[in-house]
C-alpha cells in the first residue's frame, strides 16, 4: 500500500510513503512505522507531539527505565550519591576515538543529550572546554547541582542558547534518531561548529540488519503488523546509507562509518517464542558476517566534518 501524506521526508522532500509492518500504541494514539518511497528513510507516522515527548523524557526515563540488554540488570542512570569514576568514562567508544585519532587535542566540546554530564566531566578533567545540552530538566539540573557543569535544559532544534562557530567538536549519543527533524539539527551544527568542525554520532541502524529486513517481508507477506511493546523512543531509524544522505545533503561529510553488530547475547528478545528464536536463529551469522565485512550491522559509530567556507 502506498500513502500519499501532506508531510513531506525529512531527508528528501518526498510525500509518497508506504506502511513497515510495526507500529506503537502510546497516549491513545497508532504511531505508524513508515518507509520513504523515494530515499528509504524509516519513521515514525504520525510522530508524538511536544507534549508527548515531554512525557516520554521525564525524571523516570532516567531514574526507572528499563535497561534492555540482557547481559545487564535494571540500574538506574542517575545514581545520587554514588562516586564518579572517571577512568571508566574514559574508556566509553567516543572518548577512546578521540583520543586515538587526535591525540592530544582539547577541544571546544558540546554534548547534546548529555543526560547527567558523566562523559562531559571526565572531558573537562583532560582539559576539554564542555558544554552540555540536555531535554530532561531532572538530568540537567544534577548535572550542575552535583558536577558543577554548564548544562543546558533544552532541545538542539529549538534553543537558541549557542552561537555561530562556537564549537569544534559536538557528540551526540543515541539522540538524532529521538528528534522532530534530524536534518534540521544537522543544520544548526552547521551553524554552532566551526568550519572543519567534527560532529560525531553514535545511533541505533536495526533495520539495517538481514534479520529484520527478513521480517518485514515475512509481515508484509503474510499481511499482519506487530505491535512494538515499548515506548515510541526512536521517531527515526536510520542505514548507513540514509545517514550518509542526511548528513551529505546538510552541509557534512563523512569522515568514518562504522557499523558494528551486537553479539547475540546482548540482543533484546522481543515478541513471541517463533519471533525469539527467529531472532537469534538469524544474529549468529550476521555477527559473524559483520566480523568479516564490516557491514550489515545494527548500531552505527558516525564521524563528519563540517564543510561550512571559513
Amino acid at each position: 500500500m502506498i500513502i500519499d501524506k501532506m508531510r513531506h521526508c525529512d531527508l528528501c522532500g518526498a510525500t509518497r510513503f508506504e506502511p513497515l509492518p510495526f507500529y506503537y500504541l502510546f497516549d491513545g494514539q497508532r504511531l505508524q512505522g513508515t518507509r520513504c518511497l523515494s530515499c528509504d528513510l524509516a519513521f515514525l507516522d504520525p510522530q508524538p507531539t511536544p507534549a508527548q515527548l515531554e512525557k516520554l523524557y521525564g525524571k523516570e526515563y532516567f531514574t526507572d527505565r528499563p535497561n534492555y540488554d540482557r547481559t545487564e540488570k535494571d540500574r538506574a542512570f542517575i545514581e545520587e550519591g554514588k562516586a564518579l569514576d572517571l577512568s571508566k568514562v574514559q574508556e566509553d567508544k567516543f572518548t577512546r576515538y578521540m583520543q586515538q585519532h587526535y591525540p592530544g587535542r582539547k577541544f571546544r566540546y558540546l554534548e547534546v543529550g548529555c543526560g547527567p554530564g558523566y562523559t562531559l566531566k571526565s572531558l573537562q578533567s583532560l582539559g576539554w572546554e564542555t558544554h552540555g545540552l540536555e531535554i530532561s530538566a531532572h538530568a540537567a539540573d544534577y548535572a550542575r547541582r552535583e558536577l558543577g557543569l554548564p548544562v543546558v535544559t533544552g532541545n538542539i532544534e529549538t534553543t537558541e542558547d549557542f552561537h555561530e562557530n562556537q564549537f569544534d567538536l559536538a557528540y551526540l549519543g543515541d539522540v538524532l534518531e529521538h528528534l522532530l527533524s534530524p536534518a534540521a539539527a544537522i543544520r544548526k551544527f552547521g551553524r554552532i561548529l566551526s568550519p572543519g568542525g567534527l560532529l560525531v554520532l553514535a545511533l541505533p541502524s536495526v533495520t539495517n540488519l538481514p534479520s529484520m529486513r527478513l521480517g518485514f517481508a515475512a509481515y508484509k507477506a503474510l499481511g499482519r503488523q506487530r505491535r512494538m511493546d515499548i515506548p515510541p523512543y526512536h521517531l527515526y531509524e536510520f542505514t548507513p546509507a540514509t545517514i550518509h544522505k542526511m548528513l551529505a545533503k546538510n552541509g557534512f561529510s563523512v569522515v568514518d562509518l562504522q557499523n558494528p553488530v551486537k553479539a547475540p547475547a546482548n540482543i533484546r528478545l522481543g515478541g513471541n517464542v517463533v519471533e525469539q528464536a527467529a531472532k537469534l536463529g538469524t544474529q549468529y551469522p550476521t555477527y559473524w558476517l559483520n566480523k568479516l565485512t564490516g557491514r550489515f550491522g545494527d548500531r552505527m559509530f558516525v564521524v563528519a566534518k563540517n564543510e561550512k567556507a571559513q
